[in-house]
Parts: structure tokens; sequence; C-alpha cells
């Protein structure tokens, strides 16, 4: 649930990368056949992107009328991620754009691969096409498998094309229980519209991010619970201030991090105040 920049790749100069040392005569002209259509769907991509509209790009089983779905998503794995590869460079710097390696999607684990946010096997055409490369990592990039949108509410969060960075998402719940416990859950800011909420919390959902925070989270208590303790000991007062403050600056760094919506449902909580931070 983090926004990165667009790549400035084009899909025509990384196709042409890609296909650049292959030697078989026949699928090399067959490619190269397929530049203008693996252009106008990039362009088609980038314009639903911005639309919620992907869910509407057609699913194909060939490109060009004669290059197979296979003959392209090995441009993709032999031509691009390959150690090798003519395109591995590029590949490369989509996978690490910015220099933080927290993967977009669920904000968390680190980055190890690309995701086709529009699966290979159902949209050949865009197999190297920068807008449809997101970096991710490894389980998030498996729970989502060939998944792709039917509908508009159902389009997960792009990072290229979408950003809710400035306003707060995610929240939690403590679960009054012994160990204490956490439920995280998507909350539309005011005057959201209905698709846009409907789009985070499918997102929230399809990542299973509840599952994943309430286990960081989980670590986290652990590991401040000494402190806490000594704390309550001297004052249930100290307890709700340094939640507070911790909370405070976990909200400047990041509104929709699992730490800020952990350490708000904390400050709030009467009942940790009195009871479970000295558990």
């Amino acid at each position: 649930m983090r926004s990165l920049p667009k790549p400035n790749y084009k899909a025509g100069e990384v196709f042409d990368t890609c296909i650049s040392r292959i030697r078989d005569s026949d699928l090399k002209i067959r490619l190269e056949n397929c530049r203008e259509e693996i252009i106008s769907d990039s362009m088609d991509f980038e314009v639903k992107a911005k639309l919620a509209q992907l869910h509407l790009i057609n699913q194909k089983k060939v490109v060009n009328n004669n290059v197979t779905v296979k003959e392209m998503e090995k441009v993709y794995t032999d031509r691009m991620v390959g150690e090798k590869a003519p395109g591995r460079s590029i590949y490369s710097k989509l996978r690490n754009p910015t220099g933080d390696d927290k993967c977009p999607f669920c904000a968390q684990r680190n980055i190890s691969t690309l995701d086709h946010y529009l699966p290979k096997a159902f949209y050949p055409s865009l197999v190297v096409a920068p807008v449809n490369l997101v970096p991710a990592c490894k389980d998030c990039n498996t729970i989502k498998k060939a998944a792709h949108p039917t509908s508009s509410n159902e389009e997960t969060l792009h990072p290229y094309f979408d950003n809710i960075e400035k306003e707060q998402w995610l929240f939690a719940k403590v679960l009054e229980v012994v160990p204490v416990s956490f439920y995280f859950f998507i909350k539309a800011p005011i005057n959201t519209d209905q698709l846009k909420f409907e789009r985070v919390k499918f997102h929230f959902e399809q990542y299973q991010l509840n599952k994943l925070y309430k286990s960081q989270a989980a670590s986290e208590l652990s590991d401040i619970s000494y402190m806490m303790k000594k704390l309550w000991e001297k004052d249930i007062l100290l307890v709700e201030q340094h939640l507070k403050e911790v909370s405070y600056s976990c909200y400047a760094n990041n509104k929709n991090s699992w730490k800020t919506a952990m350490y708000q449902a904390l400050a709030n909580n009467a009942w940790y105040h009195s009871n479970g931070a000295g558990l």
C-alpha cells in the first residue's frame, strides 16, 4: 500500500532491448512485427489504469496473430530476468526503483521479484511493459498468482497510479485478551468515493494484510512489553503518554503503517493502560 514513481522506460524500447540477441530469424521477425501492438497495448494500459478500468483490457492467446503466449513469456523469463539477459539491467532497475526495498503491495516484506499486475498468461503483449511490472515480495507475488480483475472494485492498488499516502486508511482494534492481540481494518477518510474505498479494502483482503500485520504487531508488542510493564508499575498515565508519543511519530512517518494503527489503538485503549500493559 505504497506508491512508487512510474518507470521512465518505454514499452517499445524495453521490448527492442529484450529481443535484440535473438538468433532464430523466423522468431525474430515475428517478434519485431509485434512491436506496434505492444506499444499500443502499453499505452492503453496506462490510460485505463488511471481510471480503474484495467479489467476492460481484452485477454489474448496470441500477439500479432502469430506469436504465442509461451513465446512472449520467454521474452520476459529468458531475455529480461536472466542474469546475462539483454534486458537484465532494466529488470534490476525496475525491481529497485527508489532504493527502499519494501514491497509496495504489503509495505512490509522485502522486494524479491517483479509482479505482472496483469498476468502474462492472459496479457502476453504486456510481458515486458514497464507499467505492468511492479516490484514485489515473493509472498505477495505468490498470493496474487494469476489473479486478474473482472471489475473496477477488484482492481488492487497499482503503485504507479494510485496513492493513498496523504490520508489514513489503515486502523486497528485492540483485542482485550491475553496475550494482547489486534484486528486491522480499512476505514475510508471522509468524502472518499465508494469505488476507491472498495479498491483499498479489496487490496487489503487480497494480500491478506490483516494476518501479516497481526503477526508483526504481536512481535512488536512482545519487544516493548518489558518497558510497558515498567511504565505501568510507575503510573498508568505514563503508559498512555508514551503510546501517544510513539503513535504521533509513526503517523508523521507513515499514516498507513501497521505501527501507526497499532500504537494509535493502544494509545486509545483504557483497558490496555490499566490492565494489559501490566500483564
